[in-house]
């Protein structure tokens, strides 16, 4: 019979899959350090935010990046492991994986992000319309997200939200997005800092 090839020998006398607790002094050291990072040198809506519904402030990219820094972590790629190109059905989906290595080459993190030309952000602008909804209508819109008031030149506009007839041209954002959320989640997964941050796809 063929061997599982999902089988691994391990040898006894092999340390590759030693596992050991790390001193308790030092584990106390790395956490008061990493509080003591977040409130001295990360910046409240520039590095993080605090987003309603989310119980944990939401890591931004330049807050990953001084992480980064911070722990000599390195970039090992980010790449692009899924695509879909739809033209006809104007739709475009994206996924990235970042690996995120220690400076001598240790994989610490490894996370997917995607982005989809669906997300409201990508799929729904707001037009001025012509004619304001009675009171009733208009309360119940706001509630949902398909309208809002908007001020312009000294004046209110009543925006009602539509679809995105030229998403297609978003490509290039929805990529980004997509490699944004893969590198801010290896960052999270490379330091343990889930406890600190998370990370909130609609924000990013």
């Amino acid at each position: 019979m063929e061997e599982n090839k999902c089988n691994t020998r391990i040898n006894e006398n092999s340390d590759i899959f030693e596992t050991r607790l790390i001193p308790i002094e030092e584990i106390k050291k790395w956490y008061a350090e990493m509080t003591e990072f977040g409130n001295d040198i990360l910046k409240i809506n520039v590095d993080y935010g605090i987003l309603s519904g989310i119980d944990k402030p939401v890591l931004f990219k330049p807050g990953a990046e001084k992480i980064k820094n911070a722990f000599s972590l390195q970039v090992e790629k980010i790449d692009c492991v899924s695509e879909i190109f739809d033209a006809e059905k104007n739709y475009m989906d994206y996924t990235y994986k970042c690996i995120i290595t220690s400076k001598s080459g240790l994989r610490l993190g490894i996370c997917d992000g995607n982005a989809n030309s669906r997300e409201e952000k990508f799929r729904y602008i707001f037009i001025p319309s012509e004619k304001v909804p009675e009171r009733k209508v208009l309360d119940k819109m706001k509630i949902e997200g398909k309208g809002k008031w908007k001020k312009c030149s000294d004046k209110w506009v009543w925006l009602e939200r539509t679809e995105n007839p030229d998403v297609l041209a978003l490509k290039n954002s929805i990529q980004k997005i997509a490699q944004k959320r893969a590198f801010v989640g290896a960052i999270l997964m490379a330091i343990g800092a889930s406890e600190f941050f998370t990370q909130d796809v609609i924000a990013n």
